[in-house]
């Protein structure tokens, strides 16, 4: 019974998965929306403002501007310069397959008691996870480095084998988005709690460190 119903699942995730790469492709050409139009155009003139106008000339940090720039850049130097050749920026997206990888690996190595095909297949099933897989924005990013940070802390490694992994995640968090701040900063407040009442004072040491680095990195891009 448990063989029969690991089949089912399996079977979804795979048919929930060709029509999520089939809705993928069919959505991938279809133009920019006002918001993805206002990105692009603050990207590509990211280079012609002074420091003070790219900190405050938006809300969000210059981060993801910055990259986004890269990638006009690099379509610039193959001379893919038309507004057509622009919706290739919508491959930015898949930065987030390295931490949904890790999240994976992770989980999978450690067992937890998580049915990572039931989990997956939430993930694609989702709404939220196939528009912001196309939305030239940094949501999707977050999203996934969320996840993986989330996987550190749920397998209890933040402190130990995983710490490098979850700071640069959360490095990279802080610099996208004030809520990558706060996922970061709440989860650490939990690990310092947790610590702290068990008495593990080395571990509490890492968690305000962390805190602090963080920190001090949001207010060098959003200050």
């Amino acid at each position: 019974e448990i063989m029969n119903e690991k089949k089912i699942i399996q079977i979804f995730l795979f048919f929930n998965f060709l029509v999520f790469f089939y809705g993928y492709l069919e959505g991938f050409y279809k133009p920019y929306w006002f918001d993805e139009v206002l990105t692009i155009s603050f990207s590509e003139n990211i280079r012609n403002l002074s420091i003070n106008e790219i900190f405050t000339q938006d809300t969000h940090s210059p981060f993801f501007y910055t990259i986004l720039f890269l990638c006009i850049e690099i379509l610039n130097f193959f001379e893919l310069k038309s507004s057509d050749h622009l919706i290739y920026l919508r491959l930015i997206n898949l930065i987030s397959i390295i931490p949904i990888y890790f999240s994976y690996k992770i989980l999978k190595k450690n067992s937890v008691n998580i049915n990572l095909e039931i989990t997956f297949l939430l993930f694609i099933s989702s709404y939220f996870f196939f528009f912001f897989s196309l939305d030239l924005r940094m949501y999707f990013i977050l999203f996934s480095f969320s996840l993986l940070i989330n996987v550190i802390n749920l397998n209890n490694s933040l402190e130990t084998s995983h710490k490098f992994l979850f700071l640069i995640s959360s490095i990279i968090l802080s610099m996208l988005h004030v809520f990558g701040l706060t996922i970061s900063v709440s989860i650490l407040l939990y690990r310092f709690l947790i610590n702290f009442y068990f008495r593990n004072y080395k571990n509490c040491k890492i968690n305000f460190l962390f805190t602090i680095i963080l920190l001090i990195i949001f207010i060098l891009f959003y200050s």
